[in-house]
């Protein structure tokens, strides 16, 4: 890619983040706080009777070509930071320490791997890679939380990988997801070999905007549910008339991916309307708050916790991964509830609802990723 063909952004969303510099759209307080009064919302049947148009008239709108441009312009974006961030110092063009850190929340996509691969720099998924690899100028290993498991035992894979990057002489770049980081910090080596760790900066409703209507073009004019409002249009001074894009980022905790989810999942065309014009019309609204069941509380919450620690794995493995013995059921009723996604035999979590897991998990007390 050129640098005529990077989408503009605005300048606080074009670099990475120093860890512990993520600027939130909303506090951890008032997350938890929004998430607990839409629950409340959702139980009552509250929020619509303002409604620009009546729910009852949409049908959820499914179309793969416009998912696909909207996700394709978001990875665009957040390679063209990666490449702010790191393509100069992997390609040693510039100063910097050998060893770095990428610190990122849940995703669907692997950005950093996908990255790499468009960038030639090879990806390292195994440890025993390094030897092929010794003379490799710099290298990516994508995903740190796959060389561990929580328990004392399962530690054994991760000292290993940390012995292979210390005395690997090439530049390195480690990704890791941020709930697993957090577990992680209790080493030495990792603030030893990796020093300050960064992340993907948060998108607030400008960048959002101009990420999701590159995505959407001229396929499509998006109204919110709520106003009756295009959410792109903008007043004489160039700012967004809707809301609907600032309550989208501050549900979305900032993280653009899960924005795009979450667009898509609240998207819909009215049933009714005009034939010849349905196809350019769309409506949006924030999906509905996902709810823990009350039943077997625990259960549910310790699975969601182990989860977003050690990534996407079978069944079987997460279930090793419990701190207590595995209760039967949780992962089918995690993914009837809507908090994972479940295909054979393969645990993911529901990038769309993330939101509401980290609100559910820090209501309950648990430990929360740190950015």
């Amino acid at each position: 890619m050129t640098s005529s063909d990077r989408t503009e952004l605005p300048e606080h969303v074009r670099s990475l983040s120093p860890l512990g510099q993520y600027q939130w759209p909303r506090s951890e307080t008032e997350q938890t706080i929004g998430h607990l009064f839409d629950k409340v919302k959702m139980a009552f049947g509250g929020g619509q009777d303002d409604a620009a148009i009546d729910t009852a008239e949409l049908e959820r709108r499914s179309d793969d070509a416009l998912e696909a441009a909207i996700r394709e312009a978001l990875g665009a974006v957040l390679h063209d930071v990666l490449d702010d961030g790191y393509l100069g110092w992997a390609r040693q063009d510039v100063e910097g320490q050998a060893k770095r850190l990428f610190v990122h929340p849940p995703m669907d996509a692997n950005v950093l791997s996908d990255w790499a691969k468009r960038r030639d720099i090879p990806v390292l998924s195994e440890v025993a890679q390094l030897r092929n690899l010794s003379n490799a100028p710099s290298l990516v290993v994508p995903n740190l939380e796959r060389f561990f498991g929580r328990q004392v035992d399962q530690l054994a894979p991760l000292f290993e990988v940390f012995d292979a990057l210390a005395a690997h002489s090439g530049r390195v770049l480690v990704g890791c997801n941020s709930w697993a980081f957090r577990f992680l910090e209790q080493f030495d080596e990792v603030q030893l070999l990796f020093g300050q760790g960064h992340t993907f900066p948060a998108f607030d409703a400008e960048a959002l905007a101009i990420v999701l209507e590159q995505g959407i073009g001229a396929k499509a004019t998006v109204k919110s549910v709520e106003t009756g409002q295009s959410i792109f249009e903008r007043d004489g001074d160039g700012a967004l008339n809707d809301p609907f894009l600032k309550d989208l980022a501050q549900g979305s905790l900032g993280h653009p991916w899960v924005a795009a989810e979450m667009l898509l999942q609240g998207m819909a065309e009215a049933t009714e309307e005009d034939k010849d014009t349905s196809d350019s019309q769309l409506w949006v609204q924030l999906p509905a708050a996902c709810s823990v069941p009350s039943s077997a509380r625990d259960a549910h919450l310790f699975a969601l916790h182990s989860l977003l620690i050690h990534g996407p794995r079978k069944v079987a493995d997460l279930d090793q991964l419990l701190p207590n013995p595995p209760s039967n059921g949780v992962w089918s009723s995690l993914h009837r509830n809507g908090f994972v996604n479940l295909k054979d035999d393969l645990v993911s979590c529901a990038i769309r609802n993330y939101p509401d897991i980290r609100s559910e998990l820090s209501a309950a007390g648990f430990n929360l990723d740190r950015l």
